[in-house]
């Protein structure tokens, strides 16, 4: 569960702040240490299987989050800084 959510955050994170490239590399690195974290602890093929499985997936749901999100966060931050607009 914990997995999940911090996977989730981390998605939430990359999508505010980086393109979708970044999705394909982030993915198969969580893949490849949840798969590895899995076998080393001995469970079973199907166990690692779904290991690999959730955090994609909350990886993935985290980044669409994220993606939405940028507008939201973007209006918010300009209005906290109270920077003058330059236009006249």
């Amino acid at each position: 569960m914990i997995l999940l959510i911090v996977a989730c955050l981390a998605g939430i994170f990359f999508g505010l702040y980086y393109n979708f490239l970044v999705l394909i590399p982030l993915t198969l690195a969580a893949a490849v240490t949840c798969s590895a974290a899995a076998l080393f602890h001995g469970q079973s093929f199907s166990t690692a299987l779904l290991a690999i499985v959730i955090p994609a997936v909350g990886l993935q749901g985290g980044y669409m989050i994220g993606l939405i999100s940028r507008d939201i966060l973007g209006q918010f931050l300009s209005r906290l800084t109270g920077v003058q607009s330059k236009r006249v």
